[in-house]
């Protein structure tokens, strides 16, 4: 079974895959000189190629609000431009909060990003090289709860 999570920022998309039990992870950055549909044809490419092969569900974050309206209107496009190449594959989609997701895969939804990367390193390793990949294999983990049918309280 393959599940996805998928965590982002302005300038890259972190992708953790778990195939059974077995973790991957992939990033894809984000040129500032890209336009929209330049990324999403090298996102549905770049998704396509490390995701799209038995995939059972693709789990990403949902978007978060941000003071800065520059920043906020960023994480906005890449988060639409991330479901767009989703969509376009015909991948199975569940878009999750940050307290829902971290619920699920951890069991406390009110972690923090240092928590969570601990939690994630303790269990995964150096595979485990920033907070992104951390919150992408949590993404992923909730993921492979919801496919199994284990939805936590």
């Amino acid at each position: 079974m393959r599940t996805v999570g998928i965590d982002y920022d302005s300038h890259a998309v972190h992708v953790a895959v778990f195939e059974d039990e077995v973790l991957h992870t992939f990033r894809y950055y984000i040129s500032p000189e890209q336009s929209s549909l330049e990324i999403l044809k090298a996102l549905e490419a770049f998704l396509y190629t490390n995701v799209f092969n038995g995939c059972k569900l693709v789990v990403i974050e949902s978007p978060i609000y941000i003071q800065n309206p520059k920043t906020a209107f960023a994480l906005g496009r890449v988060y639409l431009l991330v479901s767009l190449a989703c969509e376009k594959l015909k991948l199975v989609k569940v878009t999750l909060s940050n307290s829902r997701w971290k619920k699920l895969a951890l069991g406390y939804a009110k972690l923090n990003k240092q928590q969570v990367f601990d939690k994630m390193k303790a269990v995964y390793g150096d595979i485990i090289a920033d907070s992104h990949y951390a919150d992408a294999t949590g993404l992923a983990s909730a993921g492979k709860k919801l496919v199994e049918g284990k939805n936590g309280a």
